[in-house]
């Protein structure tokens, strides 16, 4: 059976296939927010012949953002030797549900999967799209403390200070510019890089939203319209 892509994600290291002619029955699936440390799990790979490697799961990751830009709930990580051929396979749990999609990009020799909630939200965005549409500023920015009195007055003791804006980007044609202090986007407030990309990755391209910044000691607010990062 042939399959052609219909979409890829570098930022999660998933893609999605289509293929015409598929009669089988649907995996059961699991939740990995089910998953426990200790659980038996089998990671299923096929290099010429199926083969599957038994381990338990060794730890769970929090939620984070890989280098590429892609939101990732979490890792699953395992004793379940990854053979050659079993990334993209699926991680199952001992009932036979799947549970996530192993990658030896995130693992690089230590064997980790997935989540399916990721691999979904992934799926169901390149379906639509055919790629992931990632919310930016077009800035680059560090935290830093801000003064006792603005601490005191804004409520935060840091923010992010704009130490480069990209020419023609959301940000500059925003009209901020380079030694602002970014410290709430849409009210929240915005402390850590962290705290940024997470409140990003909510928001949809080409909306427009509120960013309060510190500029000459003044609290200012600057009205942007997100843009799409490019992969």
């Amino acid at each position: 059976m042939k399959a052609t892509i219909a979409g890829r994600d570098a930022g999660t290291d998933l893609a999605l296939l289509r293929a015409d002619g598929l009669s089988g029955v649907p995996a059961p699936r699991g939740r990995s927010t089910d998953i426990r440390v200790g659980q038996l799990v089998l990671a299923i790979g096929q290099a010429g012949e199926l083969q599957v490697t038994v381990g338990i799961v060794s730890g769970l990751s929090g939620s984070f953002r890989s280098w590429r830009g892609g939101q990732v709930e979490r890792l699953i990580q395992t004793t379940a030797e990854l053979l050659p051929g079993f990334s993209g396979g699926p991680l199952v749990d001992a009932e036979g549900r799947v549970i996530g999609i192993n990658s030896w990009n995130f693992g690089r020799g230590i064997s980790r999967a997935v989540p399916l909630e990721t691999a979904d939200r992934v799926a169901e965005s390149l379906r639509a799209h055919g790629r992931i549409r990632r919310a930016y500023l077009g800035l680059g920015a560090q935290p830093v403390r801000l003064s006792e009195r603005l601490a005191q007055q804004l409520g935060q003791e840091s923010g992010l200070l704009v130490v480069t804006v990209e020419a023609g980007g959301p940000a500059q044609t925003a009209g901020l510019l380079q030694g602002d202090t970014i410290v709430t986007l849409d009210g929240d407030p915005v402390r850590h890089l962290d705290e940024l990309f997470s409140k990003l990755g909510t928001l949809e391209v080409g909306s427009a939203h509120q960013l309060a910044v510190v500029r000459a000691g003044e609290r200012k607010d600057v009205a942007v319209t997100v843009g799409e990062r490019q992969s």
